[in-house]
């Protein structure tokens, strides 16, 4: 008997349509990513792209962009998760109840967090959201030079820094 058979008839391997079933049962205990899930997204975007004298990463629509990405959405639906219990333990409802020190606080948390979906979470947003923030025309274009960063190298890397 083969590994593949074997597998098959200790129903180890759900064949055809057998996951499905679990899928619907499992949305029973994940965490959805619905509107709530959207303004907290929208909430972190903004905490951490507030424009500061420039557009906003809200004014800017950066946050519909990354909810969006349907890939991201069951990710996102735990970080949110995640913030919120956070939340909860500070005293408040939820991310959204929380002030702006405070939602500091439960972000800085998920950075450093070692649950790794929360830190995942953290990491994927800020990357995402820096993506798209400076990409935009209005942020690109309050900055006086647009090339690469190095446009020589780095001639001096062996001396130490000055």
């Amino acid at each position: 008997m083969r590994r593949r058979e074997f597998i098959a008839l200790t129903g180890l391997l759900p064949l055809g349509g057998g996951l499905k079933p679990w899928r619907r049962l499992a949305s029973f205990w994940l965490p959805r990513f619905d509107r709530d899930a959207v303004r907290t997204v929208a909430a972190v975007i903004d905490l951490m792209f507030p424009g500061d004298g420039l557009p906003g990463a809200i004014e800017l629509g950066i946050h519909d962009r990354i909810v969006a990405m349907a890939d991201l959405q069951p990710m996102m639906a735990y970080g949110v998760f995640w913030l919120d219990r956070q939340a909860a333990s500070r005293g408040g409802s939820d991310f959204l109840g929380l002030d702006e020190a405070g939602r500091t606080v439960a972000l800085a948390a998920a950075f450093a967090s070692e649950d790794v979906a929360a830190r995942q979470f953290a990491d994927t947003l800020r990357f995402y959201g820096g993506l798209a923030y400076y990409s935009e025309p209005a942020i690109k274009a309050a900055f006086s030079y647009t090339g690469p960063p190095q446009p020589e190298g780095f001639a001096d890397f062996e001396d130490p820094p000055k």
